[in-house]
């Protein structure tokens, strides 16, 4: 039976970056993501993997992430890598 998260994006594959990719595109280890977001590294593999559904609030987190990466990736990159993570793209 396919989980719960799998379905979602097949009925609404806009809904929600692709964990994976937004990872991809910034350089950063799964560990650097899941630090910067405050999470597990196993909660953000899970994630990628597509076994856990993504939280509201973190989807939220996850759309400013892509926003800013579009803008400057290099720079997205370098506030998530720094100690407050995630606070510091506020």
């Amino acid at each position: 039976m396919p989980s719960r998260a799998a379905a979602v994006r097949r009925r609404w594959p806009d809904l929600r970056p692709n964990p994976s990719l937004l990872r991809a595109w910034l350089d950063l280890s799964q560990a650097e993501m899941a630090a910067a977001l405050g999470v597990s590294v196993n909660t953000w593999a899970r994630w990628e993997r597509g076994e856990l559904a993504i939280h509201p609030g973190f989807q939220l987190v996850l759309d400013l992430i892509e926003q800013r990466t579009d803008r400057d990736a290099e720079r997205t990159a370098n506030r998530l890598r720094a100690p407050s993570g995630v606070r510091n793209l506020w």
